[in-house]
């Protein structure tokens, strides 16, 4: 009985979601691109396509009803340098407290330092810093709905700068068999002004489905390799930013366990479709423990390519 109103639920978020991604539109007209650039290794390396993933600290930047199913308690440490010598920085903890999921996060934006001419002045370009509050909830165990209420501050030149409030609302739900399915609304909220001048709020609508399945015979890879589990994700997002066109990415995740190490080894590939300067991603990461290590690599097309690194301790 209680399958059609979560049924209900998901379809009524997807039908949310999607329409308006018919509408297209001129890219780079709103503000605080910060807000819509994860940072995560293992969601990097997974082409971005993280918003039906259950389970991780990581995923607040996708969709914040992901920490719902979070089964403990993880703290979370990521980095990425940025083009131009910039750099990004992501701190968030997951809290467990019965059904709920609390989760503060601190995301930052560094662009480097800039000379101002004429004065020998060195000054630091664009410095971003995002606040973030999120909380998740699972009233049913293979459903979870979360939000976020963000505080954005953007410093140009230490000169300007402009302040902004926005909220997230999501949701992700297990449907079956491995497939799950989640949606989220971004970024909601205030229009970033300097001064008199102002940029739309970076709205964006995501939706995407994971599936997870489980490889038999579990050294599928090699016979005689000590591997006694393995199993593959397969994932896929759609997102849209207000006034900009719609997007889709892919990606993909293979974990082994080596119980001779005591290791969870994960290869992952992705792909960023229809973007200008990004294609290719891919990633590993190395369990042993609570501790959780990853690593990314984003392909840019004529820019650096973005290194993201993580780590994360589950207690």
């Amino acid at each position: 009985m209680r399958l059609f109103p979560c049924f209900s639920a998901v379809l009524a978020c997807a039908l949310f979601v999607f329409i308006p991604g018919c509408a297209r539109g001129e890219s780079g007209l709103t503000g605080a691109p910060i807000l819509n650039r994860p940072v995560g290794a293992r969601s990097s390396g997974m082409g971005r396509a993280f918003t039906g993933v259950p389970g991780e600290a990581e995923s607040v930047m996708y969709n914040p009803a992901g920490p719902g199913f979070v089964s403990g308690n993880e703290a979370y440490l990521g980095y990425m340098n940025g083009f131009g010598g910039g750099s990004y920085g992501l701190v968030a903890v997951a809290l467990r407290r019965g059904g709920f999921v609390l989760t503060p996060a601190f995301l930052y934006y560094n662009s480097g330092a800039i000379n101002l001419n004429n004065t020998g002045t060195s000054v630091t370009a664009e410095l971003d810093k995002v606040g973030m509050l999120s909380v998740a909830y699972a009233p049913l165990p293979d459903l979870a709905v979360g939000g976020t209420f963000k505080y954005t501050r953007i410093d140009l030149a230490e000169t300007v700068s402009a302040s902004a409030k926005h909220f997230d609302l999501g949701i992700l739900y297990k449907i079956s068999g491995g497939l799950s399915f989640g949606a989220a609304s971004l970024n909601n909220g205030d229009a970033v002004k300097f001064e008199t001048q102002g940029s739309p709020a970076p709205a964006t609508m995501r939706a995407g489905l994971a599936y997870k399945v489980e490889l038999n015979p579990p050294n599928l890879l090699d016979s005689s390799a000590d591997i006694s589990y393995s199993d593959i994700v397969l994932t896929s997002d759609w997102s849209r930013t207000a006034k900009e066109s719609g997007y889709y990415q892919a990606g993909f995740e293979m974990t082994m366990h080596m119980p001779g190490a005591g290791l969870l080894l994960s290869l992952r590939a992705g792909y960023l479709f229809n973007r200008p300067d990004e294609n290719m991603t891919f990633g590993f990461g190395i369990k042993k423990g609570p501790w959780n290590l990853g690593f990314g690599y984003e392909a840019s097309k004529e820019l650096a390519a973005r290194l993201p690194v993580s780590i994360s301790c589950e207690f």
